[in-house]
């Protein structure tokens, strides 16, 4: 049973890290008949997240505002026009939502909370071998990379590739990508 209240990390204004709030009693997200609600095992975090914490140029943010949209967990209830996936079963969530335009964390709210809410269509099934931790770490890096190296960079097969600061998450993700 999904309580009516979790702990939360909670921004209510733009700043420093001070803006951060923990909530021990933040109402669940209500979700419609397209989405599920996760319960959160593990969130990466990612510059996105400072980005949003601090404030970005031209990209509004609306308050309260939950970051963190790399979401690994456990489906806790799913809509009643979601199909695929069952509660009980483990996901990683893709987080880009809008077609695309926006994510999880920046324009809806993220997983650093003990649930999320997120659309039905943007689970995927976690295989029991791959942690709760390791999935966490995957979808924003991988997917800015991904649109940095095919979308905007527009790579084809057998062509080189010089990827600057491949230390970083999105960098070694490229490196990943473009081998």
């Amino acid at each position: 049973m999904v309580p009516k209240t979790m702990r939360a990390v909670v921004l209510y204004e733009h700043g420093d890290v001070d803006k951060l709030i923990y909530e021990d009693a933040y109402p669940v997200p209500a979700f419609g008949p397209l989405d599920l609600l996760v319960q959160v095992k593990a969130v990466g975090l990612n510059h996105l997240d400072v980005f949003v914490r601090r404030g970005m140029p031209g990209k509004p943010v609306h308050f309260p505002r939950i970051t963190g949209g790399d979401i690994a967990g456990v489906v806790a209830t799913v809509g009643t026009r979601v199909t695929g996936v069952q509660v009980g079963q483990r996901v990683l969530i893709d987080p880009a939502i809008n077609d695309r335009r926006g994510a999880l964390g920046e324009d809806d709210q993220g997983g650093l909370a003990e649930f999320a809410r997120a659309p039905g269509a943007n689970a995927i099934p976690l295989p029991d071998d791959v942690s709760f931790e390791d999935a966490a770490a995957l979808p924003i890096a991988f997917g800015t990379a991904w649109r940095m190296l095919f979308s905007r960079g527009r790579l084809r097969a057998g062509e080189h590739v010089r990827i600057g600061g491949s230390a970083g998450g999105v960098g070694s993700a490229c490196v990943q990508i473009a081998k």
